[in-house]
């Protein structure tokens, strides 16, 4: 069996958290960047 061993700082929501920041960040790049080829 494979236990997962986090430290006692770990946090689920913050783990969830940075997650949605990626996805945020990763859709915001893909705007830009669409933006940026129509306009170009």
């Amino acid at each position: 069996m494979i236990e997962k061993t986090y430290h006692s700082t770990f946090d689920p929501t913050a783990g969830i958290a940075t997650d949605y920041a990626l996805i945020a960040g990763g859709v915001a790049a893909t705007l830009i960047a669409l933006t940026y080829l129509i306009l170009i």
